[in-house]
């Protein structure tokens, strides 16, 4: 493919306006909608912007009766979106960290990161102790710092103080690490039989947790990390690359650890005020 050379010149508020009226974008309010874009970005807004327009027609123009507003609204349904499921998925990350330090601790003592036979083998003992290495070493919490200071030999902290120094992403990369005795183990807390389906929810768990954190767009979202199908529990029921499918999945996970949060029926809600929204459009 021959690649062509970007020449696009930089394009004010008010440009941007006037083209998104040329494309059939009914724009009330010019002056304002200029203020909204420059103060959003342009960019961060394209997409909600593309999400009703004509993609197959000669131009792409908006559906005919798009209005500015109704993208604001989307935008705005999006962010509340954003927010409650960041705030959920939080509430699985701290579960999981707990889950992952209880069992390497039971079975393997305070110091589990050189205790070869708690993890899948070798090499995956290396990369967990070369990520737990990484994030002790440039956190500044003051119980690392603590630690540091008063302890040493070993080197690094017992697993229930590094588990507070964790990202969602790092445990769920210590967790396929482990020994598969202990990841049966912190799967069945959460009700899970297959350790391969828990680990592949957990993966769109983290995806879900990363796109919300980037402030990246889920009402219309097209998941390429999609739960696998539990079907004990014949879930998910919705379609499996759109956010309702993810958190069904969630729920079932935190009512199985007795923590229940009803994700799936809080966002349902959130989409039930925003008639601008098709419910397919996020699974529902």
């Amino acid at each position: 493919m021959t690649l062509v050379p970007y020449t696009k010149p930089h394009a004010s508020a008010a440009q941007r306006v006037a083209h998104l009226r040329s494309k059939g974008l009914e724009i009330t309010r010019p002056g304002v909608a200029a203020r909204k874009i420059e103060m959003v970005g342009y960019e961060r807004l394209r997409i909600y912007f593309l999400s009703r327009c004509q993609l197959n027609a000669p131009g792409r123009p908006f559906i005919p009766g798009t209005t500015y507003k109704q993208i604001l609204r989307l935008y705005q349904c999006d962010m509340q979106l954003r927010d409650v499921c960041f705030s959920a998925v939080g509430q699985f990350e701290l579960l999981l960290r707990n889950a992952i330090s209880e069992a390497l601790s039971h079975a393997h003592g305070s110091h589990p990161y050189f205790d070869v036979s708690a993890f899948r083998d070798p090499e995956a003992n290396l990369d967990a102790l070369k990520t737990f290495a990484n994030i002790y070493g440039q956190s500044k919490d003051q119980r690392a710092k603590h630690y540091r200071q008063t302890y040493s030999p070993p080197v690094l902290p017992p697993i229930w103080t590094m588990k507070e120094f964790l990202t969602f992403g790092a445990a769920s990369r210590i967790f396929q690490c482990l020994n598969g005795t202990i990841k049966t183990a912190i799967a069945g807390q959460f009700g899970m039989p297959s350790v391969q389906v828990f680990t592949n929810w957990m993966e769109c768990l983290v995806d879900l947790r990363n796109v919300c954190a980037h402030h990246d767009r889920l009402f219309n979202r097209s998941f390429q990390k999609q739960p696998g199908r539990l079907r004990r529990a014949s879930l998910p029921t919705a379609p499996n690359n759109k956010l309702k499918a993810i958190l069904e999945c969630f729920d079932h996970l935190l009512d199985q650890r007795g923590v229940s949060v009803n994700v799936t029926a809080k966002v349902g809600k959130i989409i039930g005020r925003y008639p601008e929204i098709q419910p397919a459009e996020v699974g529902y």
